[in-house]
């Protein structure tokens, strides 16, 4: 997802989030979101449909409400995601409908103080590399901090995390393509 598809999704996610903590339905809004995003990533024909120009609005909103209506409990989902994923199709946004669940979730978190952190290494971390990078980004961001974990060799060394909007690259691939351009960019002196 782009970066302004993010940013557009993060105030939907907040204003639901609000309405669903006075309802006290966070839990169950999460979960039917979570549940969207599943059914969108795993249908391409779906995914196809929502990001298809040539469907009409209202095809499209008739279309994630059919989706809606089998909610996890066989009752379809609450009025409030219908709601929100409604306007977002209104709105013309229909291909981030599917993505509306990590942002929601995402959100959640905050509001609850905490916030995930998608790290990504050169190899696996150990133990204790988890530990004191959980220690090191909750004194950083004064929240609790929980770890999602993926492996890129492509890194040569060193972590790339991710937390909210925020990214810290601390690769050795980044820092070797920065000394690459810095090197290239360097004035070449006089020979002696």
């Amino acid at each position: 997802m782009a970066g302004s598809g993010r940013q557009i999704l993060m105030r939907y996610a907040q204003a639901l989030h609000q309405l669903a903590e006075q309802d006290g339905v966070v839990e169950r809004v999460m979960g039917e979101l979570d549940g969207l995003h599943q059914t969108v990533e795993h249908n391409e024909e779906l995914r196809l449909h929502l990001t298809s120009p040539q469907l009409g609005r209202a095809s499209k909103k008739r279309l994630v409400q059919g989706v809606l209506d089998h909610g996890p409990e066989g009752d379809g989902a609450h009025d409030l995601v219908r709601r929100t994923i409604g306007l977002l199709v209104d709105r013309g946004r229909a291909s981030l409908v599917g993505d509306l669940g990590p942002v929601f979730h995402a959100t959640a978190m905050v509001a609850a103080g905490k916030l995930v952190a998608q790290v990504t290494s050169a190899t696996p971390l150990d133990a204790g590399q988890r530990a004191r990078l959980v220690e090191q980004l909750g004194a950083l961001t004064g929240k609790t901090i929980s770890l999602e974990e993926s492996v890129d060799p492509g890194l040569l060394g060193g972590v790339s995390i991710i937390m909210g909007s925020k990214m810290i690259d601390g690769s050795l691939r980044r820092h070797l393509e920065t000394l690459q351009d810095r090197l290239l960019r360097a004035p070449v002196g006089a020979a002696t």
